[in-house]
């Protein structure tokens, strides 16, 4: 610890982005709670440009000491401020280490807005690392996004996504009414349906009450017909299986 702490003194004089990072690689090597009070320092004092050229290192390290202990809010505050402003690549970092954090910390409702948020991104290993925080989550988060995502061509995102609503939408009452809030009836295709029908009810009896609850929707008749021709087709199906 003696030569770390001797390295820190230096860097705090040279600021050198290049000797940060090497000291940041260090670190890594060794993720230890002590190892905040430098990253503390080096969020509050170094100039922008140098953070940006240190910021990668600096989210992973702070993701490998966040499974192991509690972040501090300041700590929380820059990964959320670093998100909008970063490239796809260290926004993914920043996805992961929340992943990390949250293996031993509750989310904030900040944090839990980001990832709901970052499945809208158009880089898919970002929303395949969303939707794996989503499905760790106790609470419900807002399924508007991941009804986006059943209309993906990404096999692993679409399967993704269904497992994260059946967990958290395991009754045909809850998936309607997720799908009668905020129009989200309106975002699957009629592929995203089929899949979402097939992942979703085993039972012939579930899926009648599903199909009532839609007939007696206010949902337009456009819609409408749209679920109940895919209803239709999957009662088939079940039918023979039965």
């Amino acid at each position: 610890m003696e030569l770390i702490n001797k390295s820190f003194e230096e860097i705090k004089k040279t600021r050198n982005p290049e000797d940060i990072n090497r000291f940041l690689l260090k670190l890594i090597k060794n993720p230890i709670e002590e190892h905040l009070n430098f990253l503390d320092f080096f969020i509050k004092n170094l100039e922008p440009q140098i953070l940006d050229a240190i910021k990668l290192n600096l989210i992973f390290l702070l993701g490998e000491i966040g499974k192991i202990t509690a972040l501090k809010r300041d700590f929380i505050n820059f990964i959320l401020n670093m998100y909008s402003t970063s490239d796809r690549w260290v926004r993914n970092e920043i996805i992961q280490t929340i992943e990390k954090i949250s293996n031993h910390s509750q989310l904030s409702e900040k944090l839990i807005n980001l990832i709901e948020n970052a499945l809208n991104d158009e880089y898919i290993p970002i929303k395949h690392n969303s939707l794996k925080i989503l499905l760790k989550l106790e609470k419900q988060p807002n399924v508007r996004n991941i009804f986006q995502i059943l209309n993906s061509k990404e096999p692993e995102l679409v399967e993704l996504g269904l497992e994260v609503l059946i967990k958290h939408l395991p009754s045909y009452n809850q998936l309607f009414n997720s799908l009668n809030t905020s129009e989200n009836h309106r975002i699957l295709k009629s592929k995203a349906i089929r899949v979402f029908l097939l992942f979703s009810f085993r039972s012939l009896l579930d899926l009648e009450s599903f199909r009532n609850l839609i007939i007696k929707s206010t949902w337009l008749n456009d819609f409408k017909e749209k679920y109940l021709k895919e209803i239709e087709t999957y009662e088939k199906i079940l039918l023979k299986i039965v």
